[in-house]
């Protein structure tokens, strides 16, 4: 689960850092892990994506992204099966310019302070309700993750206008992020609020360590709605968008 935020007063971007999974045969609870270096915004030239969703959705869109160059011929899925498993994953995407913080694509569910901010995540009502009384992106992630047990670690953000960011320079990649989880990550009991080292969670016990390893398969961050597939539309109107950043780029050169 996550908390994204897109402010337009103060030309911002920013989300938290942690990334979950949900543990198999153990519904009231949650894997997590904090500050990987496997961010959830991307920055080009003149415009940003910010993400949620399936981890290894997220990973192949920031690569793609990225890239030197737009290659339309590769691009990414925007749905996939967990494998082994019927189970479905897709990914939130929305489309950013720089500096003016208009959105040009968005797909998913978001919350609006009217025209100001908008917040995605299972941390969004928090995030908006915070940012109400303070109009601040980077203190509404740091509220939501008070309140949303999913959300958490160092709030990273994008300054559209300046271009100052905390974003890691040198990208983790999806198999380094799975294996900060399951070194260093953290198992949490969300009716208690309980936060055990993954190492320690009932030790002894191979099924628990089992249910770990199946399901950081699925590390993500978690929109806390149900998987949403992708229409034909949104497919199509977003790779119209994504055209618009490759001549807005090529008429910069």
């Amino acid at each position: 689960m996550t908390t994204n935020v897109i402010c337009r007063t103060k030309k911002l971007l920013t989300s938290d850092s942690r990334w979950s999974c949900s543990i198999v045969g153990y519904p009231d609870h949650i894997a997590f892990v904090d500050n990987t270096g496997f961010d959830k915004l991307a920055v080009r030239q003149a415009h940003a994506l910010v993400f949620a969703g399936d981890g290894e959705l997220i990973a192949a869109w920031k690569a793609w992204f990225t890239a030197k160059s737009l290659d339309f011929g590769k691009m990414p899925g925007f749905h996939r099966l967990i494998p082994g498993t019927n189970i479905l994953e897709s990914i939130v995407i929305s489309l950013v310019k720089k500096p003016s913080c208009d959105v040009m694509f968005s797909s998913g569910n978001f919350m609006a302070h009217g025209e100001e901010a908008r917040f995605s995540g299972s941390g969004a009502q928090f995030a908006k309700d915070c940012y109400a009384r303070n109009l601040c992106g980077r203190t509404a992630i740091t509220t939501a993750g008070q309140s949303d047990p999913a959300t958490g670690g160092e709030t990273k953000f994008v300054e559209l206008e300046t271009g100052s960011t905390n974003l890691t320079v040198l990208q983790a990649t999806l198999n380094e992020l799975k294996n900060a989880l399951n070194v260093r990550g953290f198992v949490m009991d969300t009716t208690t609020k309980t936060v055990t080292p993954i190492n320690a969670w009932q030790p002894g016990s191979a099924d628990a360590k089992r249910a770990i390893v199946s399901s950081v398969a699925s590390i993500s961050a978690p929109t806390g709605l149900p998987t949403r597939c992708w229409s034909d539309q949104e497919q199509n109107e977003f790779v119209k968008a994504l055209r618009e950043v490759e001549r807005e780029e090529a008429a910069m050169q």
